[in-house]
C-alpha cells in the first residue's frame, strides 16, 4: 500500500472508531423460529464501502475504512444505481436443540459479485460462499437463477453472517431472506409455472405474428415481432434465466446482456411505433423528438459494450430514457386522437398498462412503495398486458387487411366477369374468321362455378383451334433436314406462335410473341397468323421487310375498327429461305441467332413492334449467305425472362446463349429436349411467367 493511502486508512480508522464501538451491540436474530420464510435485512448492519477497501474480517470486527454504517427498516434495502461495495453483518443464533437447514436468498439476479462469509461464535470463518454473474453459472453453490446459498446451522450455536455485494452500476438491493427447504421448493414450483405462462405468451406471439408477417410481407409485423422477442429476452435476462440457460459460460455477456437487450428492445419499439402511429400525420417536432430518441438508443446500445464508469452511467440513463419513451408514445396516441385519427383502442390500453407497470416497478424498486411483489412483477405484469393488447391490435390489423383483400377480390372477380364476357365476344369473332364454330359458354341462369367450367372448356377448345393452325412436325421434317420447335405455353392457350409456309421457290418461317399471354395473346396470334398468310398468298410478297410492313398495316386496321384504337400487336422474327444459299431476315424487336463454327452471331431486329407505333418506319431486310452446318435460332423472350435458379432471378440471354453454344452440336430434336429439361430445372418451383417458343433450323 502506498504511503498516502496508508495515511488515509489510519486517519479514517481513527475517525470511525466511535462508530465501530456503537455497532458492537447488535441484536441477535433467533432463526429457530422461522417455519417458512422471513426477511432479515432490516436486522443487519450495512457498511458502505465505495473504495472497496474493507474485508469480511474488518466488517466482523468493525475495523476499517467505510463511509457510513446504518440500518434500514425495509425488508429489501435499496442502494440505488451504484458501483460501490456494500457489506451486511447479521448475528444469528439457532436456539433449537436440532440443526436447521435454510436456503439464504441474497441480492438481485443481476448483481456482479456476492459472497456470503459465515463466522462462528469465536469469530472464526467457517466458509465463504461465492456467487454473482461474474462467475460462470456452473460455479454457483445452488443451480438457480437467484443467488441461493444453502447452509445448515448447528443446534444451540451462534453465527455471524457477513454479506459482501458489488454492482457494476445497476440498481443494488440487499435482501437477506431465509427459506425453509420445503417452502422454497413449493415457491419455486409455483413461480416457474407463472413464469412459464408469461414467457409462453411471448413465444406464442412471436411465432404467430411471424407467420402473419411472412404471409402479408408488411414491415410492421417484423418490427412488432422483433420488439416482443427482444422485450421477452430482456425480461428473461432480468430474471437471471438467460444467464442460466442461454450463456451460462459467458460472464461478460451475463453482465452486459441486460443493457444490450434493453437498448435493442427500445429501438425495436420505436421502429414499430413509427408505423403504428403513422408519423406522417404527426407534427414535425414530434418526428424530430423521435429521431432524437433513436439516436440516444443507438448511442446507449453502443456504450453497452464498454466497461468502466461510462458503462455504469448507462444504467440510469437507459432507465430514464425508457420511461421518457413510454410517455412519448402515450403523447403520440393523444395527438392522434386530437387529429381525429383514432388508433386501435388496444394500442392505447397496451401502453397505458406498460406505463403503469414501469411506474410501479420504479416506485417499488426505490422503496417508495415497499412491496416485494410489485418490485419483482410490476414490469412483468405491465409488459405482459402490453404484449397481449398489442397482439389484439395486430390481430385486428390483420383482420382488416384480410377484409380489404376480400373486398378487392370481389371487385377483381367483378372485373374478371366483364373481361370474360369480352373474351367470349372476341373468341366468337375469331371463330368466324377461321370458319370454325364454338359453343356458347355463358348461360344467364347458371351459377358461377358452372360458368368457370364452361369458360375453361371454351379455352381448351380455343387451344385445339390454335394447335390446328400451327405447323405440324411433319411439315418441318418435309421442309428442313434438321429442325425442331420448343413450344411451352404459359396458360392453356399461348400468345407465342410459330409459322411456316412454302411457295414454289421459297420457304417462309417465323416465331412471334404477341401482346400478353393466355386468351388475349392467342387472339392476337391468330390475327398475326392470318396476316402472314395473306401477305404470302394474296399479296405475293417475298421480301421479309415488306411482309412485316404489310402485316403491321393489317393488324392496325383490324384492331382500329369502330373508332377504337388498340395498341396490341406482336414482336416477330421472320426468315425467308430461297432454297439455295441465301437467307433473308427481318424482325420486329426479336433478333435471330446464327451458330457457325462454334460461334454465336446475333442479327438484330428493328426496334419497333408489329402494331400501332408512333415513330413507325419501314422494316429492313438483312441478307445472310449460308454455309454448311449453319444453325439458326428464332425465339420469343419467354425462355430468357423466366425466374428461377438458386436466387429466384431471371435466366437472362447470357445463359440462354451459353445453352445454345453447349447444345448446338446435337441434333435439333435433342437440342429441343435439352432446352426443355434445363428450363424445367431452372424454373424449379417458380411459376412460368410467359409463353416460350424456340425454333431451330439447321442447314
Amino acid at each position: 500500500m502506498s504511503y498516502p493511502r496508508a495515511f488515509l486508512f489510519f486517519l479514517l480508522s481513527v475517525f470511525y472508531v466511535q462508530t465501530a464501538k456503537a455497532v458492537d451491540d447488535q441484536y441477535i436474530v433467533d432463526i429457530s423460529q422461522i417455519n417458512s420464510s422471513q426477511h432479515l435485512a432490516s436486522e443487519a448492519l450495512i457498511y458502505h464501502d465505495p473504495l472497496h477497501l474493507l474485508s469480511a474480517d474488518s466488517v466482523l470486527k468493525n475495523i476499517g475504512i467505510y463511509e457510513q454504517v446504518f440500518k434500514e427498516d425495509e425488508d429489501i434495502p435499496y442502494m440505488g444505481f451504484t458501483t460501490s461495495t456494500y457489506w451486511m453483518k447479521l448475528p444469528i443464533e439457532n436456539t433449537a436443540s436440532v440443526k436447521k437447514t435454510f436456503y439464504i436468498q441474497l441480492v438481485r439476479p443481476l448483481t456482479n459479485k456476492v459472497r456470503l462469509h459465515v463466522f462462528n461464535q469465536q469469530n472464526e470463518k467457517i466458509v465463504t460462499l461465492a456467487g454473482g454473474d461474474q462467475l460462470p453459472f456452473k460455479d454457483r453453490i445452488y443451480q438457480h437463477r437467484e443467488f441461493i446459498f444453502p447452509f445448515t446451522f448447528k443446534a444451540k450455536t451462534r453465527y455471524t453472517l457477513v454479506v459482501e455485494t458489488t454492482s457494476d452500476g445497476e440498481i443494488l438491493k440487499l435482501p437477506i431472506k431465509f427459506w425453509t427447504v420445503n417452502d422454497f421448493t413449493q415457491f419455486t414450483s409455483k413461480e416457474n409455472f407463472y413464469l412459464g405462462l408469461y414467457y409462453g405468451t411471448f413465444i406464442l406471439v412471436v411465432i404467430l405474428f411471424s407467420f402473419f408477417g411472412i404471409a402479408l410481407k408488411q414491415k410492421v409485423y417484423l418490427y412488432f415481432v422483433s420488439y416482443v422477442f427482444f422485450l421477452g429476452l430482456f425480461q428473461f435476462s432480468l430474471d437471471g434465466m438467460a444467464y442460466q440457460f442461454f450463456w451460462p459460460k459467458n460472464p461478460w455477456l451475463g453482465n452486459h446482456a441486460i443493457l444490450i437487450l434493453a437498448a435493442t428492445s427500445l429501438f425495436c419499439m420505436l421502429m414499430y411505433i413509427r408505423l403504428i402511429l403513422d408519423f406522417k400525420l404527426q407534427s414535425k417536432w414530434y418526428q424530430r423528438v423521435y429521431y432524437f430518441f433513436v439516436a440516444l438508443g443507438v448511442i446507449c446500445l453502443a456504450l453497452s459494450f464498454t466497461e468502466g464508469p461510462i458503462y455504469s452511467l448507462i444504467f440510469p440513463v437507459l432507465n430514464a430514457l425508457s420511461l421518457f419513451i413510454i410517455f412519448y408514445v402515450i403523447l403520440g396516441i393523444i395527438l392522434r386522437y386530437k387529429l381525429g385519427k383514432h388508433p386501435d383502442p388496444s394500442i392505447s390500453i397496451a401502453f397505458a398498462f406498460l406505463c403503469l407497470g414501469a411506474i410501479f416497478f420504479i416506485l417499488s424498486n426505490v422503496n417508495i412503495i415497499p412491496n416485494e411483489f410489485l418490485a419483482n412483477n410490476a414490469l412483468k405484469l405491465g409488459s405482459g398486458a402490453e404484449v397481449t393488447f398489442l397482439s389484439l391490435a395486430m390481430a385486428s390489423r390483420y383482420r382488416r387487411t384480410q377484409n380489404e383483400k376480400i373486398e378487392a377480390q370481389k371487385e377483381a372477380n367483378k372485373r374478371l366477369e366483364e373481361i370474360n364476357a369480352l373474351k367470349s365476344e372476341q373468341t366468337e369473332r375469331l371463330e368466324q374468321q377461321v370458319k370454325e364454330r364454338t359453343q356458347e359458354v355463358v348461360l344467364k341462369n347458371e351459377q358461377l362455378s358452372e360458368q368457370n367450367k364452361e369458360i375453361i372448356n371454351s379455352i381448351n377448345y380455343a387451344k385445339r383451334l390454335q394447335d390446328a393452325i400451327l405447323p405440324s412436325d411433319k411439315v418441318f421434317i418435309h421442309l428442313f433436314k434438321d429442325s425442331s420447335v420448343l413450344y411451352l405455353p404459359k396458360d392453356i392457350v399461348s400468345g407465342d406462335f410459330y409459322w411456316i409456309e412454302e411457295t414454289e421457290d421459297r420457304i417462309f418461317f417465323a416465331v412471334a410473341d404477341c401482346t400478353g399471354h393466355g386468351v388475349p395473346g392467342a387472339m392476337v396470334s391468330v390475327l398475326g397468323h392470318n396476316s402472314l398468310n395473306r401477305c404470302i398468298k394474296e399479296y405475293n410478297l417475298t421480301d421479309p421487310g415488306k411482309i412485316l410492313d404489310s402485316v403491321t398495316e393489317l393488324v392496325v386496321n383490324t384492331l382500329s375498327k369502330k373508332g377504337m384504337k388498340v395498341n396490341d400487336g406482336m414482336d416477330i422474327s421472320l426468315c425467308v429461305w430461297d432454297k439455295k444459299d441465301r437467307l433473308y431476315f427481318a424482325g420486329a424487336y426479336n433478333p435471330i441467332y446464327l451458330l457457325r463454327n462454334e460461334e454465336l452471331i446475333e442479327y438484330k431486329a428493328d426496334k419497333q413492334p408489329i402494331g400501332r407505333y408512333d415513330n413507325s418506319k419501314p422494316f429492313t431486310t438483312k441478307i445472310i449467305n449460308l454455309e454448311k452446318g449453319d444453325s439458326f435460332y428464332l425465339f420469343s423472350d419467354g425462355y430468357a425472362d423466366q425466374f428461377g435458379g438458386p436466387r429466384g432471378k431471371k435466366l437472362k440471354y447470357a445463359n440462354f446463349k451459353k445453352y445454345l453454344l453447349e447444345l448446338n452440336h446435337l441434333s435439333s430434336t435433342k437440342i429441343k429436349d435439352n432446352l426443355h429439361e434445363r428450363f424445367t430445372e431452372w424454373r424449379a418451383n417458380e411459376a412460368q411467367i410467359d409463353d416460350v417458343c424456340v425454333m431451330n433450323v439447321k442447314f
